[in-house]
C-alpha cells in the first residue's frame, strides 16, 4: 500500500469482512503473484466493485503494469473489438467462461496472449473510456504520476482525512468513481465496497451500518433520490456530498445544500473530465449559496484559463471562450489503437477541454456549454446548453435536454411535462429568449431521459428520436 495511506481500510459489504493492515497487504500480494503469471503489456480488467478488483488494481499500480478498466457488463463483441484494437497481453478475469480469441489462450488468470503483446510506454498506468460505452470510443491514456497527483489534489480540495468513510456509489471504471477510491486510499480513509444501487434500500442500510460520512453522485442520481423524498440529514453519519457530471437544477442544489447544512454538513459542486484523470475544479461548500451556478476554483496543483476568440489565454472576468486546464493530472493523450500505447506524453500537462466558460470577478469558473453543442438556426449560432438553461427558467419541473435536428429545429425534451399547453408555453418562452421564430423550438414530453452508463444524458439517442418523431425507448 506504499502508494496510499497505511491506515486505509476496505469494508466488503457482500461478505461482512473488513480488510486493512497486514491482511489487506497479503491480499494485494496475492494479486501481484497472479499478475506475475501474465506477460508484459496492457491488461484488460473488467471492474465490478469487489475487494479482488480493488486489490488487482492496486497490485497493477504498484507493479507499474498498465490496465484498461472496463465496464463489468461489457459485451463479448465489444471486448473482442478492444482486443483487436489494442493487442493487450491478456484479459485479467479469473474464471471467465468466454472463449479466448485468436492468438490468446485460456489460463487460470483469464486470457493470455500467445504471441507478443503491443508495446506500452513505461509511464502508462491506465486506459479509461471517454464515455459510457467502450465500443469504438476513444480511450484516455493516464500516467501513474497523474493518477496519484489527482488523488492528492482531491484530498486537499475536499479535506479528506483518515476518519472519512465513503461508499462505492459510482462505477469503478469511470473517472469519478475511480477518483473516490484513489483519494480515500491516499488519505488513509475507508471505502465501503458494495454493488448495491444508490437508489435502493440495501445501499442505505450498508451506508448507515458502516457509518459512511460522504456520498459522491452525478446529477441524475440526486434527481432520482429527490423523487424518492430522500434527505441527506436523515443519515446521522453523512457530512459530505459531492456532485459532478451534467448541470444540476439550482432548486435541487439549494434544497440539498440547505438540508445537509442544517446538520453541519457540506455540499461540493465539481467539474472534471476523464482527460484530466478526474476532477479539475471544486466549488467550496461555503460558496454554494451565492455561486451555485459556478463549478468553482481549480484543484490544488491545477490552473484554469479561458482561450478567447483570438487564441489568447486570459483569466480576466467576463470573457467567454474555451476552458483550458493545466496540471500534473492531464492525460498523456488518447489511444485509438495498439500503436498509441507506446506513445509518450502528447499533452505536456495542457488540456483543451472543449467546454465554453468564463470567470467572474472573484475568479470562479462558470460553464456555458460545449464547443460541439452548437446549433445553427435561422442563421444564428445557438448554444444548446443555454437552451436547457432557458427551459429551466421557463419552469420545467424535471431535467430537460436540447438537441438540434439538421439545424432546422431545436427539440427540447422535458421530463415530467405532459400537458400540451405547458409544452407550448415552454417552447414559446425559449424561442422568445433566443429571438427566433417560435416554430424553431419544439418542446416534447419524455418520462425519463436516456442515460449513458456514466450517468450523462445520451444525446445521440435523443437526436435519433427527435428526427423520427418518437420518444426514445
Amino acid at each position: 500500500m506504499k502508494a496510499f495511506g497505511a491506515n486505509a481500510r476496505l469494508i466488503d459489504v457482500a461478505h461482512g469482512q473488513t480488510w486493512h493492515g497486514s491482511e489487506l497487504e497479503a491480499r494485494i500480494q496475492t494479486m501481484e503473484d497472479e499478475l506475475h503469471t501474465m506477460p508484459a503489456g496492457l491488461l484488460l480488467l473488467p471492474a465490478p466493485w469487489t475487494i479482488d478488483t480493488v486489490c488487482r488494481y492496486l497490485a497493477a499500480l504498484r507493479q507499474h503494469r498498465p490496465l484498461a478498466l472496463l465496464d463489468p457488463q461489457i459485451g463479448s463483441d465489444t471486448l473482442a473489438e478492444l482486443v483487436e484494437r489494442f493487442e493487450p497481453a491478456g484479459l485479467w478475469q479469473p474464471g471467465t467462461t468466454l472463449p479466448a480469441p485468436t492468438d490468446y489462450r485460456n489460463a487460470q488468470s483469464g486470457w493470455i496472449k500467445s504471441t507478443g503483446a503491443a508495446a506500452v510506454h513505461p509511464d502508462l498506468a491506465l486506459l479509461l473510456t471517454t464515455s459510457g460505452s467502450t465500443g469504438a470510443a476513444r480511450m484516455v491514456r493516464l500516467s501513474r504520476q497523474g493518477v496519484l497527483a489527482n488523488a492528492d489534489a482531491i484530498v486537499q480540495a475536499l479535506g479528506i482525512n483518515p476518519e472519512e468513510v465513503a461508499p462505492t456509489s459510482l462505477p469503478l471504471h469511470l473517472g469519478y468513481g475511480l477518483s473516490v477510491l484513489n483519494s480515500h486510499l491516499a488519505a488513509g480513509a475507508t471505502l465501503v465496497v458494495t454493488t448495491h444501487p444508490v437508489i435502493g434500500a440495501d445501499f442505505w442500510t450498508a451506508f448507515d451500518t458502516h457509518r459512511a460520512t460522504s456520498l459522491a453522485a452525478v446529477s441524475h442520481t440526486y434527481e432520482l433520490l429527490a423523487r424518492l423524498r430522500w434527505t441527506p440529514s436523515s443519515h446521522p453519519s453523512l457530512r459530505t456530498l459531492t456532485q459532478s457530471g451534467s448541470r444540476m437544477r439550482p432548486e435541487l442544489i439549494a434544497h440539498i445544500a440547505e438540508d445537509i447544512g442544517r446538520v453541519g454538513g457540506r455540499f461540493f459542486l465539481m467539474y472534471g473530465q476523464t482527460e484530466a484523470t478526474a476532477r479539475m475544479a471544486v466549488l467550496p461548500a461555503r460558496r454554494v449559496a451565492d455561486k451555485s451556478a459556478s463549478v468553482g476554483l481549480a484543484v490544488p496543483g491545477g490552473c484554469l484559463s479561458i482561450r478567447d476568440e483570438t487564441g489568447e489565454e486570459t483569466r480576466q472576468p467576463g470573457i467567454t471562450g474555451e476552458v483550458i486546464y493545466r496540471g500534473p493530472s492531464v492525460m498523456m493523450g488518447y489511444a485509438d489503437s495498439a500503436t498509441d500505447l507506446a506513445r509518450g506524453d502528447d499533452q505536456g500537462g495542457v488540456l483543451h477541454t472543449g467546454d465554453i466558460g468564463r470567470f467572474d470577478p472573484d475568479g470562479y469558473l462558470y460553464l456555458e456549454g460545449r464547443l460541439k453543442r452548437m446549433a445553427k438556426l435561422f442563421g444564428l449560432r445557438i448554444n444548446l446548453d443555454a437552451v436547457e438553461r432557458l427551459a429551466a427558467e421557463a419552469g420545467v419541473e424535471g431535467t430537460s435536454a436540447a438537441v438540434s435536428v439538421d439545424d432546422e429545429v431545436i427539440v427540447l425534451w422535458c421530463e415530467g411535462e405532459t400537458g400540451h399547453s405547458r409544452l407550448e408555453s415552454i417552447a414559446r418562452h425559449v424561442a422568445e429568449r433566443l429571438r427566433v421564430n417560435r416554430h424553431g423550438v419544439i418542446a416534447r414530453s419524455i418520462e425519463r431521459l436516456p442515460l449513458l452508463r456514466n450517468g450523462k444524458i445520451d444525446y445521440r439517442a435523443l437526436i435519433h428520436a427527435a428526427a423520427n418523431g418518437e420518444a426514445p425507448g
